[in-house]
């Protein structure tokens, strides 16, 4: 950075002096000269009253700056597109850490670019052949991460074997990988595999020989999980300063499980499972297929009164107005965070709530932000019994994290614009469920103050025959009540994600996921119908209220010496029309990426192949998959991996157009012999169908607005 006293140093008699204009000129050339710097013909002013958070012509911003000067502590113009650089940072850069012969050898390696490999590398070190003499920091070795990042992409230009041109040793065992994982492949059968495949394979072939050395392969990656012992009863997690405790501080109950036999080994009662998320959010930066994405939430153009994506509403512009610091690079994340339970057993199995924790990627376009691969898993909460409002205590982790990519950062890699900066994070608000909405927010969803809106203006009463019992406050050997709960107030506790300093500020703190609540509320009303055992909730307790609240004879309990009996609702379906229900469930199809949210915790429920070690299982199997979604972002098309699979309507091979558009260049299957043959579409199908040749056709795309 260039000498920047002049931008505070003391003009005589109140006059500017001469190399203040002259750098406040060079100050505007500077910013007009990154497109990026524009929203509207605007540029953010840096003067002492604009403070950065408004936007004005740069001749009204020159004109601020020349009569008020410029804000306080800003010689480096980080809202302007410089980007920051702390002490420390710099001398993070200045030590030359890692393995320098293996940045050496990748740069020696670089004898062409048809290698998306070392493409990506030599970006990366800034090392491009033929422009050398142009680069100032040429010479620049790779700090440890980068160089166990470069050691993996490095073993892209070893084949498989001698002579061959098909595949490197990474791509194959990433092509294993995603076979491991879309077909649920246990170790054993993956070492099967690698036993069979080595044995067809020449001699001297690469393949790493089973799964332990091939996950060992990927540790530069830095992909994997925690596991932190935790109370039983969520008390608290033996963890940084409580890590060698061996009973909880609160409730006494013991860390680990009494030895049984000759073992050694002490086991925990219960563990949480932890995905950091700073490396998940850095390999964003290190892809060129994310990477430049990462930015689309500035990019993007609004358009009044239609909101396309979260940065388009009021609570994203009130966060860039009340934390200009933040905003001003649009690198930084923006997340969101929801949770939800699930019986990894299935419905019918005994009780049993393994709860998640996913965070989601807000920087990315919409169509990319909510697919699985960005949705990071980043806590498991051990079962059978749900956290309730301790889940606080689970989340201490990913909250101690938060903070420090706020307050700290993390340096990081940018390869869609070559340099390096400060990452940081933002979590912008929660989106669950109303249950899970009361544990978070620390507002209680049962009683009259269920609602945090509409308070004592609602007509909710208690029933007399329901279920609402005591409300339990606090750890479970510490329960309290707050003054005026029920009364005046709902508050149970206060959040741990006010413990984030900007969390208070939020203009929208939670949300609820109305597809969620619509999905839990079709589920009742199905079970109630269907007159599912265990599930209705048309039960012996609700037909006790009816008799208290409704003139509904016929629906009322009938009383006889030996037992109770239930009348059959009107409301409940025949056994014939139940069975019509069924099959047109069975039959029922959604386009493509219709249902696919509503699949996400179903394909976690699908991981559980031990079922003894359900959380552990789950974390395996999502290793695995995160691995082989990664590295695919690395490989030619023509390598099948989870990025570049087949679409599943595609029956393989082409056909030659012959004048047709090429939608329709792909083959087809012939009909089965049992379908039905001759049917005609409907209009409703018609109409479907010619809307997707419209939108789908390459030859229309110019057309389309």
């Amino acid at each position: 950075m260039d000498d920047r006293s002049w931008m505070y140093r003391d003009s005589p008699q109140g006059l500017r002096r001469m190399d203040y204009c002259n750098g406040v000129q060079g100050f505007i050339n500077f910013v007009t000269s990154i497109p990026r710097n524009f929203t509207g013909g605007d540029i953010r002013c840096p003067c002492r009253k604009c403070e950065n958070k408004k936007y004005l012509h740069p001749d009204v911003v020159m004109m601020h700056l020349l009569h008020k000067g410029f804000m306080e502590n800003y010689q480096c113009w980080y809202a302007h597109g410089e980007v920051f650089v702390s002490e420390s940072e710099r001398r993070m850069e200045e030590t030359v850490v890692g393995s320098t012969s293996s940045a050496r050898n990748v740069h020696e390696a670089a004898n062409d670019n048809t290698n998306p490999y070392r493409n990506m590398v030599m970006d990366a070190m800034r090392m491009n052949q033929g422009n050398g003499s142009q680069c100032p920091i040429v010479e620049e070795e790779p700090n440890v991460d980068a160089a166990r990042f470069f050691d993996l992409l490095k073993d892209s230009d070893e084949p498989l074997w001698d002579g061959c041109t098909n595949h490197s040793k990474l791509s194959a065992v990433a092509q294993v990988f995603t076979i491991k994982s879309d077909h649920g492949l246990s170790e054993v059968g993956y070492d099967k595999i690698i036993e069979w495949a080595r044995s067809i394979l020449p001699e001297g072939n690469r393949l790493k020989e089973n799964f332990y050395a091939a996950k060992s392969m990927m540790k530069p990656l830095d992909l994997g999980y925690q596991k932190i012992n935790m109370c039983p009863n969520f008390c608290m997690l033996y963890y940084l300063e409580n890590a060698e405790m061996t009973e909880c501080m609160t409730c006494g109950h013991s860390r680990y499980k009494p030895r049984t036999g000759r073992g050694k080994t002490l086991v925990a009662y219960k563990k949480l499972r932890y995905f950091p998320i700073t490396p998940r959010l850095q390999r964003l930066f290190k892809s060129p297929r994310t990477a430049e994405h990462m930015t689309w939430h500035q990019a993007h153009h609004a358009v009044d009164g239609v909101m396309v994506h979260p940065s388009d509403g009021e609570a994203w512009k009130r966060f860039n107005s009340v934390r200009p610091h933040f905003s001003a690079e649009s690198r930084n994340v923006r997340l969101g965070l929801c949770t939800d339970g699930f019986n990894p057993f299935g419905s019918f199995a005994a009780p049993y709530s393994c709860w998640l924790v996913i965070l989601t990627i807000y920087n990315l376009p919409p169509g990319m932000c909510m697919r699985p691969e960005f949705m990071f898993l980043s806590t498991v909460i051990p079962g059978p019994r749900n956290p309730g409002r301790n889940i606080d205590v689970c989340l201490r982790p990913l909250i101690d994290e938060l903070a420090q990519l706020w307050s700290s950062g993390a340096l990081t890699y940018d390869i869609s614009r070559k340099q390096n900066f400060l990452m940081r994070a933002a979590l912008m608000w929660t989106i669950n469920d109303f249950p899970a909405y009361g544990m978070l927010s620390g507002w209680s969803t049962h009683g009259k103050l269920a609602c945090p809106y509409c308070m004592e203006n609602n007509k909710a009463f208690t029933l007399a025959n329901g279920e609402y019992g005591d409300i339990v406050f606090g750890l479970q050997s510490g329960k309290q009540k707050f003054p005026g709960f029920g009364l005046t107030h709902n508050w149970v506790k206060r959040s741990i994600f006010f413990e984030l300093p900007y969390w208070k500020t939020n203009l929208l703190r939670h949300n609820l996921d109305v597809m969620h609540i619509e999905k839990n509320m079709l589920e009742n009303i199905f079970n109630t119908v269907m007159d599912v055992k265990g599930k209705t909730k048309d039960n012996i307790k609700a037909r006790l209220d009816i008799a208290l609240y409704c003139n509904r004879k016929n629906m009322e309990l009938v009383y006889d010496e030996s037992r109770v009996a239930k009348p059959r609702a009107s409301f409940v379906l025949e056994k014939n029309a139940q069975l019509l229900v069924y099959k047109w469930l069975k039959s029922l199809r959604f386009p493509n990426g219709h249902a696919y949210q509503g699949w996400y915790l179903f394909n976690l429920k699908k991981k559980v192949k031990n079922k003894a070690h359900v959380e552990a299982s789950i974390c395996e199997a999502y290793i695995v998959e995160e691995i082989s979604t990664f590295i695919s972002y690395y490989f030619e098309p023509h390598l099948r991996t989870r990025i570049n699979r087949v679409p599943r309507h595609d029956d393989a091979g082409e056909v030659p157009s012959s004048g047709n558009l090429s939608i329709f260049s792909n083959t087809g299957r012939p009909t089965p012999k049992n379908a039905v043959r001759g049917r005609y579409l409907s209009e409703i199908e018609f109409k479907q169908a010619h809307n997707y040749v419209l939108f789908n056709c390459d030859e229309l795309r110019p057309f389309i607005q």
